[in-house]
């Protein structure tokens, strides 16, 4: 297994990072190597997608993982699996684009200690590039034969920066319904140079970290899309809330992941009454 890094001196936390990013290599060669984007069926709702790839990547992963005595909360074989300490994937984050073939999909995985994210990775199919984080020991992006490079957020201002927002259709309902979800939208268009809808969370949380966007506003919290990449905003400088300003955390039922404090405070103030 490749070392990530020669200034990493804390064993524990970075064996933990090194099979983050081994496990999330996994799962994009899975995902490159499919000979079909084809659907086998239709989950929770009429947009929640599932291909043979999401199982054959789960299962790439779930072989890497094994080398350690924890088990696996997988969005597709084990969705449901919440004990403390686990390792959490998503094999493919952003089916749907991968349906459609647009680029943008990542593979991510998180490992939580105490119901809590200390070391995860998220990995780009296109670019390969693979963002990981360790609790107390930063973010760092890694492309292969490159050294790895410390991350952080962007400290530009939201006026010019560009942020995104999940997407909305006539499938959503709960708190965040298509109707609250696009009167959001609206008010924050207000306060920021640019919106942009991904598709996919864990590579939206993973462009906050890297300081490619100043924000991302996600509309839920499953723990498979955002365990990875909320511990990678926040060890790259910036700061994971949900959409009501309380610290995030898996039982939180939105995030707002943001480059700094007061990023954070004017998206809050913009969405502030919707």
């Amino acid at each position: 297994m490749t070392h990530l890094s020669p200034t990493l001196d804390d064993p524990t936390a970075t064996a933990d990072a090194e099979l983050a990013v081994a496990a999330v290599r996994a799962g994009l060669a899975a995902i490159r190597a499919a000979d079909s984007r084809a659907v086998v069926a239709v989950k929770a709702h009429p947009a929640d997608l599932l291909t043979a790839t999401d199982l054959a990547a789960e299962e790439a992963i779930r072989g890497v993982l094994a080398a350690s005595d924890l088990p696996v909360q997988g969005e597709e074989g084990s969705p449901d699996l919440t004990v403390p300490d686990r390792w959490i994937v998503d094999p493919v984050d952003g089916t749907a684009n991968f349906v459609a073939g647009i680029g943008l999909v990542a593979s991510t995985v998180a490992l939580a200690r105490g119901g809590a994210p200390v070391a995860g990775a998220t990995g780009e199919v296109e670019s390969g590039r693979v963002v990981w984080s360790a609790r107390g020991l930063g973010t760092w992006e890694v492309l292969d034969g490159e050294p790895p490079v410390r991350a952080h957020t962007s400290d530009g201002e939201l006026a010019t920066g560009c942020i995104t927002v999940g997407d909305f259709s006539w499938t959503n309902t709960g708190p965040w319904p298509l109707e609250r979800r696009a009167a959001l939208t609206t008010a924050v268009a207000a306060r920021v140079g640019r919106l942009r809808m991904v598709g996919s969370s864990a590579t939206e949380l993973s462009w906050v970290a890297t300081g490619r966007t100043s924000a991302a506003i996600l509309y839920g919290n499953h723990p498979w899309d955002t365990g990875a990449g909320a511990l990678a905003v926040r060890e790259a400088g910036g700061v994971v809330l949900d959409l009501a300003g309380a610290e995030w955390s898996f039982a939180s039922r939105s995030v707002l992941a943001a480059a700094s404090e007061a990023v954070a405070r004017e998206l809050l103030d913009a969405i502030s009454g919707v």
